[in-house]
């Protein structure tokens, strides 16, 4: 019986030294922790705000291989029939026959119009906008046709590459037309060359071994490319040792590379004031 009654006297006990806790300092403890809680729920809405689920999460999205949009790096011009411009009120016109590149907005300029937004349009959806934007201003029809006469699609090309960064993607361009366009070190390992489809909800990763196609001829997994592709080639086995060993190395050559430098500007100094001539190992005449 005595067990219980000590563990009734400690629970009383706790139970008062709670209630003996200044009240203000209950609220203020209650008052931070709502505030963590509150920051770290706002920061985290934020970065989900910011979130994408599908595509590569550029606003301009399309498989350019097939039907060609207006993209960030465009330029976009208009086609006139002659017969257009010298319409009554339509000289403004004329500034369409010169290729606009795309505002960092996605927009671009049309007169008697103002801004419209050409980001993601394809040539014909652009055309057919501007066209019946044009029709509410203008007493008569313009019939005109959109092209893209500056575009600037790309891929993407890393690891032991000879060219790093992005890349032009070109007409009808494969894997084996990157692969040369990037082209590659003694440390890849061309057997086994991926090919990077990113994507928000369904990224594609395909291993190809390039080194087959280029013995056998066997061009099944030659995959067309396709804008903002990621083409990586690993190192082989041998090469990521041999990398290793550089970032090792890396901080020793930047020691020396310093202290040849200081004695080389060390020595320049003397000879511009005249005591390079003393030192018999230097400028032996």
């Amino acid at each position: 019986m005595r067990r219980p009654l000590r563990f009734a006297r400690q629970t009383k006990t706790v139970i008062s030294a709670a209630a003996r806790t200044p009240r203000w300092l209950q609220v203020l403890c209650a008052a931070f922790l709502a505030c963590l809680a509150a920051c770290g729920s706002y920061e985290d809405k934020r970065i989900r705000e910011l979130l994408h689920e599908k595509g590569f999460g550029s606003r301009a999205q399309g498989d350019a291989t097939r039907e060609n949009y207006v993209g960030g790096r465009d330029a976009v011009q208009f086609l006139l029939e002659p017969e257009v411009l010298i319409q009554p009120g339509a000289e403004r016109l004329g500034e369409l026959l010169v290729a606009q590149p795309v505002g960092v907005d996605g927009t671009m300029f049309v007169p008697f119009i103002g801004p419209v937004l050409a980001l993601g349009k394809t040539e014909a959806e652009l055309a057919a906008y501007v066209r019946s934007q044009l029709r509410t201003v203008l007493k008569f029809d313009v019939p005109l046709q959109a092209r893209i006469v500056d575009s600037q699609k790309f891929f993407y090309a890393y690891g032991e590459v000879g060219v790093r960064g992005r890349l032009p993607l070109e007409t009808d361009m494969t894997l084996v037309d990157a692969v040369f366009t990037a082209q590659w070190t003694d440390l890849a390992n061309l057997g086994r060359v991926y090919l990077i489809r990113p994507d928000a909800e369904h990224p594609l990763v395909i291993d190809v071994n390039f080194r087959e196609i280029l013995t056998t001829g066997y061009t099944t997994a030659n995959i067309q490319m396709r804008e903002r592709d990621m083409l990586y080639m690993p190192p082989t086995f041998l090469g990521l040792l041999a990398r290793l060993l550089q970032r090792l190395l890396q901080p020793v050559s930047l020691a020396v590379q310093t202290v040849l430098g200081a004695a080389q500007a060390k020595a320049s100094y003397q000879l511009l004031n005249g005591d390079g001539a003393a030192n018999p190992f230097l400028f032996r005449f």
